[in-house]
């Protein structure tokens, strides 16, 4: 074989060769193009999820701060009414204590007052607000007189 048979030869070996190259590297950058590409989707598919939980956090964090607040104000509230009833307790004992007062005043004033003809004579109010007939003061609910 002549030389040229062999040049021509070498020169499709090397065309082949650089042809196989070339289709390998487009190949390789199209997988690359291809991996970019679903990157960036799945990256976009992360950050709509990422927003979406940010917006829920932030509304579970309103909605506890709106529930803090209720409680607090619940809290507020029930300081206001219990203060209020104190000063109602207070009110009507000293309102009883009038009371109790002015009929004893009436019985010592009344010359014709019998305490022992009168039913309501020897009532006593319990500490727990229970008028109990020839109950004293001191006596415990459930004692029995001593004979």
């Amino acid at each position: 074989m002549d030389t040229w048979i062999w040049i021509v030869l070498a020169i499709v070996v090397v065309a082949i060769i650089v042809v196989a190259v070339l289709a390998a590297s487009r190949r390789k950058k199209e997988q690359e193009r291809v991996r970019r590409e679903e990157n960036r989707a799945h990256a976009a598919d992360l950050r709509a999820q990422g927003e979406e939980e940010d917006l829920a956090a932030r509304q579970r964090e309103a909605d506890a701060a709106a529930a803090e607040a209720q409680a607090k104000q619940a809290r507020v509230e029930a300081d206001r009414l219990d203060r209020e009833a104190r000063v109602r307790a207070e009110q009507a004992g000293q309102v009883r204590e009038r009371a109790e007062e002015r009929m004893r005043d009436a019985e010592a004033l009344d010359p014709d007052y019998d305490p022992a003809s009168d039913p309501g004579a020897g009532r006593h109010v319990a500490d727990d607000g229970d008028l109990t007939p020839g109950r004293d003061a001191g006596e415990v609910p459930g004692d029995r007189p001593r004979t």
